[in-house]
Parts: C-alpha cells; sequence; structure tokens
C-alpha cells in the first residue's frame, strides 16, 4: 500500500511537473509575441520615430553646415578684397617709383629728356610737368609750359642741341610727341597767330600747327606782320618792302599791287585795309593813304576762311 502510494506520489509530481513546463512556455511565448502599442502623441511606434528624431538632428547639422559655408565665402570675400586692395596700393607704389625715376632722369640729362607718366588726363599732365620743373635748376634748364587746354603744349629749355624744343602732349597719351622742327636757339622766340604758333629763330620764321602736329609755312622774318582774322594768311611786308598775302598752311603768296616806293606801311582793321606812305617830289613831301575793303581783298586774291575758326585764349600761356 505504502508503496502504491509512494508511486502514487510520484505520478502526481510528474503531471505537475508537466503542467509546469507547460505554464513557463506559454509565458514565454506570450512575451515573444507582445507588440507595444502606438504613442497617443505622436501616432508612430518607437522605430518610425526614432526615425524621425534622426531627420530632425541631421536637418540641424545640414543648417549648421550651411552657417558655416556663409562664414567661409564671407571671410574669402574678405579675403579676396584686402588682397585687391593690397594689389592696387602696390601698383601706385611702382608707379610713383617710375614717376620718380622719370623725374630724376629729366634732371640729370643733357640730352633732350624723356617724358613719361601714367596719369594721362590733363591735370595729371600739367601737374607732372611742374613737378618735374621744380626740381631742375632754372638758371641752365627748365620747362616752360605753353598751353594746357585741350592739348598740353610745352617747350624744354636749355636741352640737347637746340636751346628750346616744343612738344606737344595729348590728354590719354603716356609720353608727349617731340615736334620735328619745333626748335628754335636762344636767340629765337615764339608767339601765338591765332590757334598757331609763330615761332621766329635766325632770321627765318615758321608756324606750328598744333591739331596736326606738325611744322608748316617757313618764311623769311618780315618788316611787319598781321593775320588776317578767320583765315590762315598774314599779310606782311618783306625786306624789300612789297606787300604780300601768305597763306601759311598751303605754303601759297601774292604779292599785292602797290608802289612799294611810295607806299611803306599798312594797318589792317577790322573790315579794312589802310595802307600808308609819303614821298617826296620837287622838294615836296607827299602823304599817301590807300584803304583796302577787306572782303574785297579776298575776293580778288582768292583768300580762303580757315574751318574752324578760334582766337588764342589769354590765358593759354603759364610760366612754371
Amino acid at each position: 500500500m505504502l508503496f502504491i502510494l509512494l508511486g502514487g506520489a510520484k505520478g502526481c509530481e510528474s503531471v505537475r511537473s508537466s503542467i509546469l513546463i507547460v505554464v513557463v512556455s506559454t509565458l514565454l511565448l506570450a512575451v515573444g509575441c507582445t507588440r507595444l502599442p502606438a504613442s497617443d502623441e505622436t501616432g508612430l511606434g518607437p522605430g518610425e520615430y526614432e526615425g524621425i528624431v534622426n531627420t530632425g538632428e541631421i536637418k540641424k547639422e545640414n543648417l549648421s553646415l550651411k552657417d558655416e559655408l556663409e562664414k567661409t565665402k564671407a571671410k574669402l570675400e574678405e579675403l579676396e578684397e584686402e588682397y585687391l586692395s593690397l594689389a592696387k596700393s602696390n601698383e601706385n607704389i611702382i608707379f610713383k617709383l617710375e614717376e620718380a625715376e622719370s623725374k630724376l632722369k629729366i634732371v640729370e640729362s643733357e640730352d633732350i629728356p624723356k617724358f613719361n607718366t601714367e596719369s594721362t588726363d590733363i591735370n595729371g599732365i600739367v601737374s607732372y610737368l611742374k613737378d618735374s620743373s621744380r626740381l631742375i635748376d632754372k638758371s641752365t634748364k627748365g620747362i616752360e609750359l605753353i598751353k594746357s587746354h585741350g592739348s598740353v603744349v610745352f617747350r624744354t629749355i636749355g636741352y640737347g642741341d637746340e636751346h628750346s624744343q616744343i612738344f606737344i602732349w595729348n590728354e590719354g597719351e603716356n609720353e608727349p610727341m617731340l615736334i620735328e622742327g619745333a626748335s628754335f636757339d636762344n636767340e629765337g622766340s615764339y608767339e601765338w597767330l591765332d590757334k598757331y604758333i609763330l615761332i621766329k629763330n635766325d632770321g627765318k620764321n615758321k608756324v606750328l600747327d598744333i591739331e596736326k602736329k606738325r611744322i608748316t609755312g617757313f618764311f623769311d622774318e618780315p618788316l611787319k606782320m598781321q593775320l588776317l582774322k578767320d583765315t590762315t594768311t598774314v599779310l606782311l611786308k618783306d625786306k624789300d618792302n612789297k606787300f604780300v598775302l601768305y597763306d601759311f598752311i598751303n605754303d601759297t603768296n601774292k604779292q599785292i599791287n602797290l608802289d612799294n616806293n611810295k607806299y611803306t606801311d599798312f594797318n589792317l582793321q577790322e573790315d579794312f585795309v589802310l595802307f600808308t606812305g609819303t614821298y617826296t617830289e620837287n622838294g615836296v613831301e607827299y602823304e599817301m593813304r590807300a584803304t583796302f575793303a577787306l572782303d574785297k581783298m579776298m575776293e580778288m586774291y582768292e583768300i580762303q576762311r580757315a574751318d574752324e575758326v578760334g582766337t588764342a585764349s589769354s590765358d593759354t600761356e603759364d610760366t612754371l
């Protein structure tokens, strides 16, 4: 009986163990298959919410990188401006050094000096010439400004074989043009002839055409000369006491038919020419006067008016 009970007890214990195993297995299965509910606030599960969080962080990081990029670009632009400023400053320094060297050569030169500047507007050219002139020993050399409006006209004094040499410097050009033949010695001189320059030297006259940058018209020094208004023709009295109309641009001359033994002088007025003179006959002195209308004279001798009417400005000469 005891055996049976013992046997029965063992049987019951075996059943309990089986039941326990089944219960544990069921619990494990239930735990493994459990799914957490979606969030009440976002409506998303944990995996989906984690993706949203990661996207926000990426956007934040992108904005931060964009800010850094903008700062870097601004810094690069600042550095570029600084570089350009330094480059310009270096160019200015080089220009000033080259200009100073040019001025020094002008001072030291015995031959006709070389002129050169980067300041090619009229004011810059004039300033360059004035600055150069201040450095020169004016007892032996010099630079004289003749005209500073439109084209700059100036002459050097005491350089080279000729005492004076005339240059023309146009705005926008780095250096002037030396005008061939526009030179004269220490005894020579120049004067304005309307918009032209009359050069007198060693008994000879020549005319400088500033616009065309060349010497035109060569003639002997007359005893008297006056320009016919608005023309390129002068009325002159030559060394033989003849009255001549000379066109210095076309290099042509025409003699006026007057008795040069009786008429010895002339005076050009606004619209006529008055010829005067004296002569003696049988011990009696006679005074001669003849008036010639200017328009009739121009028609008779085919005198052409200039293409452009111009008068020399009273402010065209400026001694440095």
